[in-house]
Parts: structure tokens; sequence; C-alpha cells
């Protein structure tokens, strides 16, 4: 059943809509969704009703620090699901961790009270699409490193430009990295610029990855790739 079911059909009995699960007082809400930027965006890269919930699940709850799995507003029998989807394309994060702050340590808590957060560097690119109705790397990375950073960012950009081109399904191996670091010629030190990246929920280490292999891992968030330019 197609995304159009929202707003072409309703269920009979209770005029629920099948795809969003709204009623008909707040159907309204959902027809102003789908004209939005984000929404548009989001059906480059995701089906008609995924772009639909997720660009619903990132509007209403962007300007958060933290989310409660109460509070994210999508019918019961799909939330999960998109949860599930978010996570997975590193949009949205768990704040349970088996053991560390990285993305593959993350647990999904589908408790009332389970809290949940949107990368800063996620939350640049989302309202860089809202406003432009496009996504731009370029203008998400620089929103995001100007709060930490003082200096110019052309070298910080350029070095994040060169990980992305050497990695593999989103991940890379760090020994190559000084080899970057030297090519960019950034000021400062690397790790610090690697711990920025973290913080900003551009990339995160990879510890399972890591302690299989005995080399050390990075995984880049793939929201990284909806601008098509960036790496041009």
């Amino acid at each position: 059943m197609g995304v159009r079911c929202i707003f072409e059909m309703a269920y009979r009995n209770n005029t629920v809509y099948p795809q969003c699960g709204c009623k008909t007082l707040k159907h309204y809400r959902c027809k102003v969704m789908r004209k939005s930027n984000l929404f548009n965006a989001l059906l480059n890269f995701f089906s008609e009703t995924d772009a639909f919930l997720l660009a619903k699940l990132l509007k209403d709850n962007l300007y958060k620090e933290t989310i409660r799995y109460q509070e994210i507003d999508i019918v019961e029998s799909q939330k999960k699901d998109l949860i599930l989807l978010a996570f997975e394309e590193r949009v949205l994060i768990p704040v349970k961790s088996r053991s560390g702050p990285a993305w593959e340590d993350k647990i999904l808590d589908f408790r009332k009270d389970g809290h949940y957060f949107i990368p800063s560097f996620v939350k640049a690119m989302v309202n860089t699409i809202c406003e432009t109705g496009k996504p731009s790397c370029h203008t998400a990375v620089r929103k995001t490193l100007t709060h930490v950073i003082q200096e110019d960012l052309s070298g910080f950009i350029k070095l994040l430009q060169t990980i992305m081109k050497h990695a593999y399904n989103y991940v890379f191996e760090t020994g190559l990295l000084n080899i970057f670091f030297k090519e960019t010629v950034v000021d400062g030190d690397l790790h610090d610029i690697i711990d920025i990246f973290v913080i900003c929920g551009m990339i995160s280490p990879c510890p399972q990855k890591s302690l299989m292999t005995g080399l050390s891992w990075y995984e880049i968030n793939p929201t990284l790739y909806w601008d098509k330019t960036f790496l041009s």
C-alpha cells in the first residue's frame, strides 16, 4: 500500500490513515509534511513511506537534546521499525549502551522512558534541507564545526572528504589517517580533530570490528553521503 493511501484512504471504522496512523483532525499536518522540503529530499534515498515517517520523526524532535520513546508521535505498530531504520541510518542514536559511546555499542531501547538523540551534524543537515530543499554537506559541516572550531574550516572539510573517499561501506581503517592529515595541512592534533568529528556525530569508532581485526576502524555517518556533490 503506497504512501498516497495517507491522503486518499481511511479505515472505515475509525478514520485512521493506515501509513501515518493519524485521525482526521490531525491528518492535515500529514498533508503539509508531504509538501515539505525534508520529505521530498528524503525521497531520493528512501521509499515514500519511510521518507514520510523519517521526515516526521526528525521535524518533530529536531530541537530536543534527548527524545523519549513515548514522545515519538508515530503509530505504535510502525514506531519500532522506524526507530530501527533511523538508527541504521545513524540519524537517531540510543542513549543506552553496552559499554561506551560508539554507535555499534548502542542498544535499542523500546521502553517508554528509553532515550535517544539526534547527532548535531544530522541536525545541521536536516536544517539545511528544510531551508534550501537539498542536502549540502559543506553547509552542514560548517554549521556544525563552527560551534567548536574557531579557525578556518577548509582543511577540516578536506580531511573529512578524503576520509570519505577512502571508506568502504561507510567504514575506514585509521592507519591511513596520518597520511591524509599531512596532505590536508590542517593545524592541530589529529587525535583532537578525530574526537571533534566523533562528538559532532560525523564518525564513530568501531571497537568490535577493531577487536576482531587488530586494526583501528571508524564508521562514517551515512547522512554525509546524502549530498552527492560533496565528493565531486
